[in-house]
Formats: structure tokens, sequence, C-alpha cells
């Protein structure tokens, strides 16, 4: 059960990781006052997501699995090709609503493939889902 816990935690750090990731290399180009608090909220949710998940990892006696170097080079190439022609906060919304439609699906996966982990586990991956989808109706006024 421990391998699949730390499967599990690692796929919940890696969807903070990437999020935090993309909002730090869009954040600066957000013109809306409203958008940028938005960005920033959540920013600050998938920091506090690594640092908690780190903490529960720790007590497995494990390190979270960081984003490989390849798949952020990847992210930061997709971002700059979709604005290449105009950083506009509608371009920047859809590309993050997008990042988290990408994140909801692989934590989905993680969770019905997870195997038999404890329910608080599984709750705290519901969670992480329902605010994912939060965030993605948060950023809907801004298309």
């Amino acid at each position: 059960m421990k391998k699949e816990m730390i499967t599990l935690l690692n796929a919940f750090y890696y969807n903070a990781a990437l999020g935090a990731d993309a909002i730090g290399a869009i954040l600066s180009s957000a013109k809306d006052e409203a958008f940028q608090l938005t960005l920033y909220r959540q920013l600050q949710y998938y920091r506090q997501q690594e640092s908690r998940l780190t903490e529960q990892m720790h007590g497995l006696y494990e390190v979270p699995t960081e984003p490989g170097s390849m798949i952020r080079l990847w992210m930061d190439l997709m971002i700059r090709c979709k604005t290449l022609y105009g950083l506009t906060d509608e371009r920047l919304a859809k590309m993050m609503m997008q990042g988290s439609q990408m994140g909801i699906i692989q934590l989905v996966r993680a969770l019905n493939h997870s195997g038999k982990v404890p329910e608080r586990l599984h709750a705290q991956g519901e969670k992480i889902l329902e605010h994912e989808q939060a965030f993605i109706n948060e950023l809907k006024p801004f298309l």
C-alpha cells in the first residue's frame, strides 16, 4: 500500500508543481487586476499544496518526484508558442483552463489507478479536483 500512496502523492505534487510553473510563466503578462489576483491566489494554492505534499511524503520517508526538465521545457515552449500572437488576458485564461483540464485528467487517472490507498488520501485527491474545477470556473469571465 505504501507504494500506491507514494505514487498518488507524487501525482498530486506533479499537478501542483506544473500549475505553479505555468502561472509563474504568465503572471507578469496578465493585464487585468482581477485576473492577476485570480492567478496569484491559484499560485499560492499550488505552493501550499507543494509544501503539504512534501510533508506527507517525508512522513513516508520519501521525497516528491519533481516534474522532469523536459516536461518543464515543453510547457515553457508551448506557452511561448501560444503567446506569439499577443498576450491577451483572454488567451492566457484559455491556456490556464486547458492546463487545468489536463491536470484534472491526470489526477482522475491517478485516482482511478491508485489501488488500495487510505480513504483520506482518496478524499484529498477529490478535494484537489474540486479546487481545479473551481479555478476553471473562476477563469471563465476572462474569456
